[in-house]
């Protein structure tokens, strides 16, 4: 085995870890070299996808048909738990997949009250795109970030896939000391997104948390 450098590469290092660094997973051959996964429909494709300027449309927001007692979403047992006083809350004994419009229009209420809301033990990753993009078609237009790779056919996908860009990741650290990095997702686009979800197919045991932060509460 080679010994590792401890000179810094002359090569510019991209400061986004969370990016996918394997173009090659985008071909037959590189899904084959690719680690064997349950969800190998979302192995990310690099398609020449390309989008026109976007024109402004109207929105109206699910959250103002919404019933404010949120009966239908947190009637038959959910429980609804906050993680932090003003930001981020888990809701429990509730199915995504088997959620009535009314209940999704008061999902978006919660998620306006709190900003970030948190399911678990969800059959959600298990209904494939076609059914993922519908759910999320509930809540307005997609919004496409042609940056990474996405699932064929739905560019509206944004994949998070770190496997074999291990070179990219020494690269990174030759210039950095922790891979904590700060993003805002697409806030300079004139009509940027007001629902998002991320989902978590597949994880390691530890690492790679997601931190949400308030940018309400830190302006004020």
């Amino acid at each position: 085995m080679a010994p590792h450098s401890t000179e810094p590469s002359d090569e510019p290092a991209s400061y986004d870890i969370n990016l996918p660094y394997k173009p090659a997973a985008s071909t037959e051959q590189g899904r084959k070299k690719s680690k064997p996964t349950r969800y190998s429909q979302y192995l990310p494709t690099w398609e020449p996808t390309f989008f026109p300027p976007c024109p402004e449309f109207e929105f109206y927001d699910p959250a103002l048909r919404a019933d404010k007692e949120k009966r239908n979403l947190l009637g038959g047992g959910a429980v609804l738990k906050h993680i932090s006083p003003k930001m981020g809350s888990e809701l429990s004994g509730v199915q995504l997949s088997e959620m009535s419009d009314a209940a999704r229009d008061e999902l978006a209420l919660l998620v306006s009250e709190r900003k970030c809301v948190v399911l678990r033990d969800q059959d959600f990753a298990d209904c494939g795109p076609a059914d993922q993009q519908s759910f999320m078609a509930h809540f307005g237009k997609p919004n496409y970030q042609p940056v990474t790779g996405s699932v064929p056919g739905f560019p509206g996908f944004h994949i998070i896939y770190r496997d074999g860009n291990q070179a990219e990741i020494d690269k990174f650290f030759e210039h950095k000391l922790t891979s904590t990095l700060w993003h805002q997702d697409v806030s300079y686009e004139h009509q940027p997104p007001g629902y998002v979800m991320l989902c978590m197919l597949q994880a390691p045991e530890v690492g790679g948390d997601t931190v949400f932060a308030d940018t309400t509460e830190a302006y004020k």
